[in-house]
């Protein structure tokens, strides 16, 4: 940064974790959305452990909490762009928004493989460390904007938050960036009051210290499922919160500031915890309405296919609300005159829709698209 720049603040040294904050867990405003937080979320952890494949479920939501936490940083790709990308077909977004949206799922799939949970033992996993984090950045970095900023390791210069032409808030020196995140490893491993309480001091401990020279903002919000999982209130990391911060964006981030500027953690546990009741509850009608639509086919119209293929065809359709036949043939293995056949019987019961090409047609699931979107 040119030091032609004026007034630019002086770095941010947050308190090192865990800090006491028993004085804002016992006001009773706070406690009462604790209490609330946690039915939310365990009544969504409770739906989620009660069906056979949630990843099959939950993989439009992921898809879309990936276009939500791409767009607070700059992208105005859609979720529908992005299948529709994923189809092959042309759509009206620069490659490399549809690639960041498309790693920052990649990024997610990575942590999920690699890391074990708190008391799992047995695991050949990774603890949720910096390791993980800065393969995750890698990842999601990875041949897009950004990809120049030093992927998968913590920052080597000076970063800012603002415009060029007001810096609102500076982050942790490069210097002292790996002894706060090692602070930060710690503390997701540490037995603190609340795990949703834990939650959001890492999250925002995360922002603050912002380890990266890009891509902060979509590791943090990563961080937040991540941390649930490993630390085992979640069975899946699939509990996403950018669908609440992407609704009130300024909110987001002046809560976030508040905490450096004021020391107003309360605050932001209040923000926060209503955020985790607002997601928690959404997520939970989201899911609940697409396995109610996948029943409703897998009962009522698949039996009508007379294939063997039926199960896997809806199981695709699932994972991949717009598509083309060629990628079903090719994932299902089974030839384009039968999976034809297929489409167009699925068409006639009104499951599925097509564009009027002649050739090469794109089909997609009206009514699992409007659940997710």
């Amino acid at each position: 940064m040119n030091n032609t720049f004026k007034n630019i603040p002086k770095p941010y040294l947050p308190e090192k974790l865990p800090f006491d904050y028993t004085s804002i867990y016992t006001d009773p405003q706070i406690i009462r959305l604790v209490s609330k937080a946690g039915i939310a979320i365990g009544t969504y952890e409770g739906f989620l452990a009660s069906i056979i494949n949630p990843m099959l479920l939950i993989s439009p939501l992921l898809s879309q909490e990936a276009v939500l936490s791409s767009k607070l940083e700059g992208t105005h790709a859609t979720l529908e762009d992005l299948l529709n990308y994923e189809a092959g077909n042309k759509v009206d977004i620069e490659r490399d928004e549809l690639h960041e949206i498309i790693n920052y799922r990649k990024a997610l799939f990575y942590a999920l493989e690699n890391i074990t949970t708190i008391n799992d033992n047995n695991s050949r996993g990774l603890p949720l460390s910096n390791r993980i984090i800065k393969e995750m950045h890698k990842i999601l970095l990875d041949n897009v904007r950004g990809s120049s900023k030093n992927p998968g390791n913590f920052k080597r210069t000076q970063n800012y938050i603002g415009s060029r032409a007001t810096i609102s808030y500076t982050p942790v020196p490069p210097e002292q960036t790996t002894e706060y995140m090692s602070n930060l490893e710690q503390y997701m491993h540490h037995d603190d009051l609340d795990l949703l309480v834990q939650s959001a001091i890492v999250h925002a401990q995360f922002e603050m210290i912002h380890p990266f020279e890009d891509g902060n903002g979509r590791i943090g919000r990563l961080l937040i499922p991540l941390f649930l999982y490993y630390q085992e209130l979640l069975s899946y990391p699939t509990f996403y919160m950018s669908s609440y911060f992407e609704s009130d964006r300024s909110l987001y981030i002046s809560h976030l500031s508040n905490i450096s500027k004021n020391n107003n953690w309360k605050d932001w546990f209040k923000y926060y915890l209503e955020g985790v009741i607002f997601s928690a509850e959404e997520s939970t009608k989201k899911a609940q309405d697409i396995l109610n639509l996948y029943n409703k086919m897998k009962e009522e119209i698949i039996p009508k296919l007379n294939s063997v293929s039926g199960i896997q065809l809806l199981d695709f359709i699932f994972s991949s609300p717009i598509f083309k036949a060629k990628q079903v043939s090719k994932h299902l293995s089974i030839s384009e005159r039968t999976v034809y056949t297929l489409l167009n019987k699925l068409i006639d019961e009104e499951f599925l829709s097509t564009d009027s090409a002649q050739r090469n047609r794109t089909y997609f699931c009206p009514h699992l698209l409007r659940i997710v979107q």
